[in-house]
């Protein structure tokens, strides 16, 4: 049996069996010492008997009357015992008839008889040891029988025992076979309580994770099929009306120009994914060294700068500066993405504010700004690829709507994290967290991933 309830079945078994063993061989020892302890103690109070009867027998004498040999015999019959004795000088006082000093089977005990003054008896006592073989051998008859038919009962009520109690994890089995592609949002049924209730929890949860990722991937395939869509349909557009005849070659020459804008487009796209991909397997490379994040806060102020001139916006650095263990171009593109978005959302003659804090062992950067905010119910989703809280106005602004999801990626990337909160009247603020300059080396190389 290769089946759990069958290796369990076996233990169960093996287990018994030893436990069977160890009990018998337990037993047979016990009852074998207390058997030769009585046998012991009845061959020292025969032996006692014996030698005072002999004393009454040759008080006076020198040797047995016949009456006398009758009466001992007698004594040991009852007994069950034989005995000798000899003189000082070896010679044989008495011997009963079935007294035998090479038999084996007996229990025999040896003890000196003063008879008389400088007068030393040998008398010597022998006892059948069948008290103790008869009990033993009929034990061990009950020990061959029962163990096997105990190891039987034992492996009967083990399999009953382990099907029952593997009976729950096989119907979270059955169920779980039931869960396909198609049918994700079924979970596997809750036990009344203990270790298999908190399995049956941790399967649901990642079943919920494995839902939530497959739901991002279509939407995902959508939204990439969705966004290259337009920029293809402008191409073919373009291209058709190019090589229409009568075009000036101004005309065409603006038509090319349109067509290399939606190439740069859908190879921002390309390149944004195929970057999302490498950070998702871990193949994407970022360095690990110490980078001061006020210069690169100050780049994305410097280059952004025109732009929120135009619309009245102002924009201010706070703070000090702090050294993170990060990778340069990684944090140069977070702070630029955030930037951008915080100067294309805004409101015209609105504020950005760009801090830098240190709290808790942790560099803190903040990104905010007085645009119109973002719906509550959008936050959640609002580093899914591809999601846009306003799709009217994000294509207008040039946006490939995976800015944020980038941005997400890289923080975590970099071992940091990040949040956002909106409200109508504050605006909008990305918060980003980031451990202080010390952990790891410089120069270091690793994943793109946290371990």
């Amino acid at each position: 049996m290769t089946s759990t309830s069958g290796r369990l079945t076996i233990r169960f078994a093996a287990i018994s069996g030893v436990l069977l063993a160890v009990f018998g061989a337990g037993l047979y020892t016990l009852v074998r010492q207390d058997l030769e302890r009585r046998l012991d103690r009845d061959l020292a109070v025969v032996s006692a008997l014996f030698q005072e009867r002999f004393l009454v027998e040759m008080q006076g004498r020198s040797t047995l009357a016949p009456d006398d040999v009758d009466d001992l015999d007698r004594l040991l019959q009852t007994a069950g015992a034989e005995a000798e004795v000899r003189g000082p000088d070896g010679s044989r006082l008495y011997r009963s008839r079935g007294f035998d000093e090479a038999a084996s089977g007996v229990r025999r005990v040896e003890a000196r008889l003063s008879a008389a003054p400088g007068q030393e008896l040998r008398v010597r006592v022998s006892l059948s040891d069948a008290a103790v073989e008869g009990p033993l051998r009929q034990l061990r008859t009950y020990v061959a029988f029962f163990t096997p038919v105990g190891l039987v009962l034992a492996s009967i009520v083990g399999y009953v025992f382990s099907r029952s109690t593997l009976s729950p994890v096989e119907e979270l089995r059955r169920h779980a076979e039931r869960i396909t592609r198609a049918h994700l949002s079924e979970r596997v049924p809750l036990p009344p309580g203990g270790e298999l209730r908190d399995l049956a929890c941790t399967f649901n949860e990642m079943l919920d994770r494995i839902e939530q990722g497959v739901e991002d991937l279509r939407h995902m395939a959508a939204d990439a099929a969705h966004e290259l869509r337009t920029p293809l349909a402008n191409l073919r557009a373009e291209v058709e009306s190019a090589i229409q005849e009568g075009r000036t070659p101004e005309e065409r020459r603006r038509a090319l120009a349109s067509v290399g804008e939606e190439v740069g487009r859908m190879s921002q796209i390309v390149s944004d994914l195929y970057t999302l991909a490498q950070l998702d397997s871990r193949r994407h490379v970022l360095e690990r060294r110490p980078v001061e994040l006020r210069p690169l806060l100050e780049e994305a102020r410097e280059t952004w700068e025109p732009l929120a001139r135009e619309r009245g916006i102002e924009m201010r650095l706070e703070g000090g500066d702090a050294s993170v263990q990060g990778d340069v171009s990684a944090l140069s593109r977070i702070f630029m993405n955030l930037v951008e978005n915080a100067v294309k959302y805004n409101r015209d003659g609105g504020r950005i504010r760009l801090s830098i804090e240190r709290r808790n062992g942790s560099a803190r950067v903040d990104v905010a700004d007085t645009g119109p905010g973002i719906p509550a119910e959008h936050l959640p989703k609002l580093f899914r690829r591809f999601y846009r809280a306003d799709p009217a106005r994000s294509r207008e602004t040039g946006g490939t709507g995976l800015g944020l999801a980038l941005v997400k990626s890289y923080v975590e990337a970099l071992s940091g994290t990040i949040a956002v909160r909106s409200s109508a009247q504050e605006g909008t603020t990305f918060t980003l967290e980031f451990p202080i300059s010390g952990a790891g080396g410089p120069g270091s190389a690793v994943d793109g991933r946290p371990g």
